[in-house]
């Protein structure tokens, strides 16, 4: 009886032996892969993005020959871009500036309508949260124009230019790898109207017009080195 209880016993302290091996085992594969990402070192980073936007008014509407049809928005679609990012040593701070183009467009095969921006972004990150930064700062938007290649496609005008915007960026990002992250974000900004070019050349004021909001949602990929 004492022999079965000593085996009982021997297996017992097996299990809970092996499980906390494995336990441990696990724990330390967290860490490793914790360890392997690097935090953005001090000083300064060139950087490229690339992301996805949504959101907006309709600046626009493309007609296709079966009938169906797709909208422009103000805050859609692509945006890519390119600049730098400075790391301060002492304080768990990050300055970001960025040359960008914004664009949505539809094709076709007799042309294509567009809604192209040059957005200029700097923004300001708290990184004292490890793997994650958030912050926010302003954007220029400039030369908005929405343009179009395609007569008779269900937008008869062939260019709207609008002033240059400033909006509003709020953003959190989550580090993927040493030089990689993932970034969502909000931006608040409207478009106002300037002037409207018909294709015979003749030219119409926007002053006066309900300007056209360009708020959106993204998310997009930085790339740091």
């Amino acid at each position: 009886m004492k022999s079965g209880f000593t085996r009982i016993a021997a297996i017992a302290l097996l299990c809970c032996s092996s499980s906390a091996f494995a336990l441990s085992e696990q724990e330390a594969a967290e860490r490793s892969i914790s360890t392997s990402i690097q935090a953005t070192k001090p000083g300064l980073h060139m950087l490229i993005n690339v992301g996805m936007t949504y959101g907006g008014d309709t600046v626009a509407t493309a007609v296709f020959t079966n009938g169906s049809s797709s909208d422009i928005k103000g805050g859609g679609l692509l945006q890519f871009g390119a600049g730098g990012l400075y790391q301060f040593e002492q304080q768990p701070i990050a300055l970001m500036l960025s040359a960008n183009y914004h664009f949505h467009s539809v094709s076709g095969a007799n042309g294509s309508i567009s809604f192209d921006r040059l957005p200029i972004e700097a923004l300001a990150y708290y990184t004292g949260k490890e793997r994650f930064r958030i912050g926010g700062g302003v954007r220029i938007v400039n030369s908005p124009e929405a343009d179009s290649t395609a007569p008779g496609s269900g937008f008869d005008i062939k260019s709207i230019t609008y002033k240059n915007a400033t909006g509003l960026v709020a953003e959190i990002g989550y580090q993927l790898s040493s030089e990689g992250w993932l970034n969502f974000r909000f931006v608040s900004e409207k478009y106002q109207g300037e002037t409207a070019t018909a294709y015979n050349g003749a030219t119409a004021s926007l002053a006066g017009v309900s300007p056209k909001s360009g708020s959106h949602l993204g998310v997009n990929f930085t790339y740091e080195f």
